[in-house]
């Protein structure tokens, strides 16, 4: 989209295409609260103690919050054009450990095995979506 005013011509680009800093923000903020939610939901023996049950659901709180972040990341992504395996990689974590976290009942290390695979894959969607590509 093009504007004329007077002498002038400039174009005018909507404000989240080329804004790579924010966006890579947020990808960096869905990774870190999504490993603090792991750490939070970590543990070897189930012990049934209010402690336990209050870490395990702030836990859970910030699995939902990192799994928002990363969808936000995710839509953001592909809204600028970014390759298709960059905004897999950023969704990853939201569709891998989101997903183990809800359907996996409490005393499961099945989001940390996950973890293992999304947060890494986060990473390189990360590292993958500053370097621009010409798209022709």
């Amino acid at each position: 989209m093009s504007s004329r005013n007077g002498n002038e011509r400039y174009v005018v680009r909507p404000w989240w295409r080329e804004r790579s800093l924010p966006w890579a923000a947020l990808v960096f903020v869905s990774i870190v609260v999504t490993a603090t939610a792991l750490e939070r939901m970590a543990f070897f023996v189930y012990v049934p103690s209010p402690e336990f049950i209050e870490r395990l659901r702030v836990g859970r709180l910030f699995m939902l919050a990192g799994s928002a972040a990363s969808l936000a990341a995710a839509v953001w992504s592909q809204v600028r054009g970014n390759r298709l395996w960059v905004t897999i990689c950023v969704a990853a974590p939201a569709a891998l450990v989101g997903l183990a976290t809800m359907i996996m009942t409490t005393p499961s290390l099945t989001p940390q095995i996950a973890g293992l695979v999304a947060l890494p894959a986060a990473l390189a969607g990360l590292i993958g979506g500053l370097f621009p590509y010409s798209r022709e």
